[in-house]
């Protein structure tokens, strides 16, 4: 497909602009249509799809096993289609090798694409190859020919305009090996369930305007949500557990989710010309506290009112804000002035300065001790709130960006060298490294299955770490980059 170059002074009328919109929709429509299914020329234009987001949903398409003990089986996949009532669109980027033995009971990402809002109803697989494992380790072909598999989904995907849903498969292994050694795949198609609001972890991917919603017994995307305006920081009211506020940094609001439905019910413009980067709530829920670091701002915002309460310029590039309850404080890095402020957290007024390192970045407070991760010098601070003083330094990681407490851990993420470091609340010391991951930023604690989800940027994936053995068990691919993560427990 060709691509258009577009003259952006043509195109700078709000009429122009609309109508321009319209008639892409139309070409991209009518690139759509489905004649036949047998049209085996059919080829989606994913790119023209991705470019348009406002009219265009989100789809993506995840994989199980029932049974993790069946046979071994190999498959070759061209191709994995979605079948709608007036489209059929390639949700896969290209072949896939999928290898039961390399599920096990984690989940596998298949693939995801921007589709035309509508009703979807169909999957369609078309395999190249299939393989099973005899009793000697060696695979036989069983399928040599190509063939179709086709199911319907037990409900159908209605996908609104930005929308962001999900299909979930789920393969029977015992049941695709029949007793002549012969495949036939038993395949489950299902849209999303609303899950009970308890041990759910939530990642948002801005680039996708999509919110992910993960399972922690089962380490396995459930459901998803469109949420247009680049949505990147995430909290959990913690009063109610019922709404999750989402800084929508394109937009530049807050918007408030009502998790049992994933409707937005309310949202908040942040401060006239800020464009803000960073954002955390009080404790009681009742503010929002916004960083904008290229202005340099620090701004309140009430969440029951949507009013900008308290507004002061802080300069110096703050990048990130920690509420300190048990002082009343409200904690805040300065990367440019290499230190963190300490300020009164309704007025915002000054009421204390620590000097820190090179760059810092995430902060942390456990047992009066305030935790400073120092991006440019590879090191963690540690400051006593009480003295205000007795500070001490630790070497970690290349790159240390966020903190996170367990309880008698803490975890560093640095950023530089794909690892985690550990350290122990009153040693002066890092008493392990976990290495293995790609791009390590945000992190969030799970206490009922003791883990610890970490957003891997360089993985578009989640890594999740046992916090007992501190041990690497894996990702949880999402086909998109993670930004920021909460959870409910």
């Amino acid at each position: 497909m060709a691509m258009l170059r577009l003259n952006p002074t043509f195109v700078s009328t709000p009429t122009v602009r609309l109508a321009l919109k319209l008639f892409l929709l139309a070409i991209l429509l009518t690139g759509c249509q489905v004649t036949s299914d047998t049209d085996k020329d059919f080829t989606p234009p994913l790119a023209a799809l991705q470019q348009d987001p406002f009219h265009s949903a989100r789809l993506s398409c995840f994989l199980t096993l029932k049974d993790d003990q069946g046979p071994a089986i190999r498959l070759e996949v061209a191709s994995i289609e979605v079948i709608g009532d007036d489209h059929r669109l390639q949700l896969t980027s290209g072949p896939l090798t999928i290898d039961s033995t390399k599920i096990g009971t984690g989940q596998l990402f298949l693939g995801g694409l921007a589709v035309p809002p509508g009703r979807y109803h169909r999957l369609r697989l078309t395999v190249t190859k299939g393989e099973v494992r005899n009793d000697d380790g060696q695979y036989i072909v069983m399928n040599a020919d190509p063939f179709n598999v086709e199911l319907d989904l037990t409900a159908n995907l209605v996908l609104e305009p930005e929308d962001s849903g999900s299909i979930f498969i789920t393969w029977n292994l015992q049941k695709s090996l029949r007793s002549d050694n012969t495949l036939d795949l038993d395949l489950t198609g299902s849209p999303s369930l609303r899950q009970m609001l308890i041990n759910l972890i939530f990642v948002s991917c801005p680039d996708i305007d999509t919110v992910f919603i993960v399972r922690a017994d089962k380490n396995w995307v459930v459901d998803s949500f469109g949420l247009k305006g680049r949505p990147t920081y995430l909290a959990i009211d913690p009063v109610s557990s019922q709404l999750l506020y989402v800084l929508a940094s394109r937009e530049r609001m807050i918007k408030t989710v009502e998790l049992s439905n994933q409707r937005v019910i309310n949202f908040f413009p942040v401060p006239l010309n800020d464009e803000p980067t960073f954002m955390t709530i009080s404790p009681d829920g009742q503010s929002a506290f916004l960083l904008d670091e290229l202005s340099g701002y620090l701004s309140r915002i009430d969440l029951t009112t949507g009013r900008s309460e308290a507004r002061v310029l802080l300069g110096d590039r703050p990048k990130y804000a920690a509420y300190l309850n048990a002082q009343n404080l409200l904690a805040v890095s300065l990367s440019l002035s290499q230190k963190v402020l300490l300020l009164d957290p309704v007025s915002l007024r000054l009421k204390g300065t620590i000097t820190t390192g090179n760059a810092p970045h995430g902060l942390i407070i456990s047992e009066n001790q305030l935790f400073v991760a120092e991006y440019g010098d590879n090191s963690v601070s540690i400051a006593d709130l009480a003295s205000r003083g007795g500070q001490s330094r630790l070497s970690v990681g290349f790159g240390p960006r966020f903190l996170q407490e367990t309880g008698d851990q803490i975890y560093v993420s640095n950023y530089l060298d794909g690892s985690l470091s550990v350290l122990i609340p009153g040693q002066s010391a890092v008493i392990q490294e976990i290495f293995g991951l790609g791009r390590p930023l945000e992190m969030v604690f799970n206490q009922s299955y003791l883990r610890l989800y970490v957003a891997d940027e360089a993985m578009a994936a989640l890594a999740v770490i046992d916090t007992n053995s501190n041990r690497l068990l894996g990702h949880i691919f999402l086909g998109a980059e993670p930004f920021d993560l909460e959870v409910i427990e």
